[in-house]
């Protein structure tokens, strides 16, 4: 009897597992190298747009960045198994539940090693036994402070979800910095970590201050309203957490070392030990603290990152590319590219109005796009089959074209352009008619239905409105809601030489909770020679605010203002668009 194929895993299943396998290394006390590396090939495989496994069938699988030799072994390990050794051995020599133990905030491998050889603590349930029982405050380095924090930590875990959207944390972050900038004592201040490097998704608030007088900015900060308890304090680090049960860590510096600990602290992790590595082959070492001249002992403190790359020989580069993604080459040999700025954007391509589901008239939509200065606009509102009754129908949208053209001649400043934002629907036909796509200035076509179908389907439908040439573009194009909805089931590349060929613009949907498409899919689109449009999709007059998140988003993937189309002219965006 022939035994059945195994089914291939899925990117996630192949993160998840070697995340896992970090996870364990870090608790078995591994050196930080062995489980960066885990954890960089976990998030590779997370974000990657084709399948790794058929990748690593295929002998692909070192074409991506950071894979070698060991973990492709690995994954053909668990292809041809169904598991890996290492992880069997670790699952073996530690109870699984420590690594729930050691994501519990304030825990970490270290803690959690500790807790498990002092009171045999192997999970969540046996430490909330162990700290309501009192045994925790006698484990050395704990106390009773540890044990009344680790209780609050874990009565707070079920309201946490882990990483939260960037568009929730900045506003907060950006509080705490205009606190801070506002006391005398403060010479200069920022967020830093991953809300620095415009992850869409951030874990926790990292605040630098340079001062001459920390006791005074501890005194001040600790007292900050935002702060919902202060978590540990020291002459110059403060651990807080927010009303919003975000973390917030603050570390204070003399002036002339703050290039140092922004640097340092921005990371990331992977850039940083890249940097080290770079760092130690030209005779200096890197730290949070200086740039060291290795062979006379001379450190060079910095008082701004631009200082420490210049240390090196190395440009100053941009927060958004330090993931370790080829920036210290590109660095090395003048290839950083001129990342798109927000100014840079000329007009937005896809706003709604109270025509469909947005909830501000055109006019007032069009004012708040002039105030913000942008030179021309497109009302993209939804075709007939947005549910609940809000989509347009066709001769409902040839009625719209007339009030845009109308409220043209009452709003001077700012173009106003005729558009929509039509579904392509679950068995590949478009929405409204092609005798109507053909009068509209500027056409989105997105899947808002249909998402569990197979990718050979939905790469269909995404094909059938790629090769109409009434569409212009792609919106939200592997329709992902972060912490809500994965993507659905795309063929990311193929959709990219697909828009190479056919010319179509692929969208980076501003919104927080989408930023779709990802920083690796834009980057991988902009590789391709693929035009791109960063649209707010704003639903308010306050949506258009959403833009600096897609731009964050484009910076991350690399992207440059030529690569947008949305930072032209509206003449020669016209003529981009086949429009006289």
């Amino acid at each position: 009897m022939t035994r059945p194929e195994r089914r291939l895993p899925t990117n996630r299943e192949l993160a998840d597992l070697f995340q896992t396998i970090a996870d364990y290394l870090a608790f078995d006390g591994a050196t930080v190298y062995r489980v960066l590396a885990y954890e960089k090939a976990a998030e590779t495989f997370r974000e990657h747009a084709l399948s790794v496994a058929e990748m690593a069938r295929q002998g692909n699988l070192r074409s991506l960045p950071g894979i070698g030799e060991t973990t492709e072994k690995k994954v053909a390990e668990y292809l041809e198994t169904g598991t890996v050794g290492l992880l069997e051995t670790l699952r073996a020599r530690y109870p699984e539940g420590v690594l729930e133990l050691m994501r519990l905030p304030g825990v970490g491998p270290k803690k959690a090693r500790k807790l498990w050889e002092a009171l045999g603590v192997a999970d969540l349930a046996t430490l909330e036994v162990a700290a309501e029982e009192g045994r925790v405050r006698d484990v050395p380095g704990m106390g009773v402070r540890t044990e009344q924090n680790l209780l609050a930590a874990m009565a707070a875990r079920e309201r946490r979800s882990g990483r939260q959207l960037l568009g929730v944390v900045e506003p907060q972050a950006w509080a705490l910095v205009e606190a801070l900038r506002s006391h005398q004592a403060i010479e200069a201040t920022d967020y830093a970590g991953s809300l620095r490097r415009r992850r869409s998704t951030v874990r926790d608030i990292d605040l630098v201050v340079a001062s001459r007088d920390p006791a005074s900015v501890m005194a001040f900060f600790s007292a900050r309203p935002e702060l919902a308890s202060v978590e540990q304090q020291g002459p110059t680090k403060l651990a807080a957490r927010t009303h919003t049960e975000l973390a917030v860590d603050l570390r204070v510096v003399p002036p002339e070392s703050y290039g140092n600990l922004l640097q340092h602290f921005t990371g990331s992790a992977d850039h940083n030990v890249a940097l080290r590595g770079y760092a130690q082959r030209l005779g200096f070492k890197v730290s949070e603290y200086n740039v060291e001249e290795t062979a006379t002992g001379r450190r060079i403190v910095c008082r701004t990152e631009a200082q420490v790359y210049d240390t090196l020989g190395l440009p100053f580069i941009p927060p958004e590319l330090r993931e370790d993604r080829g920036e210290l080459e590109a660095a090395r040999e003048g290839r950083l590219p001129q990342l798109i700025e927000l100014s840079d954007l000329r007009g937005d391509l896809h706003v709604h109005s109270d025509w469909s589901d947005g909830r501000a008239t055109i006019q007032a939509m069009a004012l708040a796009a002039r105030e913000r200065g942008l030179e021309y606009v497109c009302f993209c509102d939804h075709s007939r089959s947005l549910g609940m009754g809000k989509g347009l129908e066709p001769e409902q949208v040839l009625e719209q074209t007339e009030v845009i053209r109308h409220a043209q001649g009452e709003v001077e400043g700012i173009a106003l352009l005729t558009g929509s934002e039509v579904d392509i629907l679950a068995d590949g036909r478009i929405d409204l008619p092609d005798e109507v796509l053909a009068r509209l200035d500027f056409v989105t076509a997105s899947i808002h239905s249909g998402f569990s179908q197979p990718e050979e389907q939905i790469m269909k439908r995404l094909a059938a409105a790629m090769e109409n040439p009434n569409i212009h573009a792609i919106g939200h194009p592997t329709g992902r809601l972060l912490g809500r909805r994965d993507p659905y089931h795309v063929d990311v590349r193929g959709l990219v030489e697909l828009a190479a060929k056919t010319g179509t613009i692929l969208e980076i949907n501003a919104a927080y909770h989408r930023l779709d498409l990802s920083a690796t899919n834009a980057r991988l689109a902009r590789d391709h020679g693929v035009r791109l449009a960063i649209n707010s999709d704003a639903h308010s007059p306050a949506g258009y605010d959403l833009l600096r998140f897609g731009v964050g988003e484009a910076r991350r993937g690399w992207v440059e203002a030529g690569d947008v189309v949305n930072t032209l002219p509206l003449k020669e965006l016209r003529s981009l668009l086949g429009h006289p």
